[in-house]
């Protein structure tokens, strides 16, 4: 299992749960979950939240892609000052 605290650019998805990155300077927070499965592959749904703290996470957007291109994005964000984060407290 990964450390919270330090980078890790697997997707967690594999490990059967959520995976989450906050940009602070933005204010923003995205989830990375499960999606169907189809004959295309797995799908990924990448909601994102606009979060003011000490505000509860405001959702503002949902997409579905394919899980390989999710592991990129998920890659590319962290590479680009995005951390991983455990889920707000709602």
């Amino acid at each position: 299992m990964p450390n919270q605290d330090h980078p890790s650019h697997e997707l967690p998805l594999k490990a059967g749960r959520d995976g989450w990155l906050v940009n602070g300077d933005e204010q923003l927070l995205v989830r990375f979950s499960h999606g169907l499965s189809t004959a295309h592959g797995q799908w990924v749904i990448l909601s994102t939240y606009r979060w003011v703290r000490p505000h509860p996470p405001e959702p503002q957007s949902q997409r579905r892609m394919i899980q390989q291109n999710a592991i990129e994005v998920w890659q590319n964000m962290q590479k680009v000052g995005w951390r991983r984060c455990r889920p707000p407290v709602r």
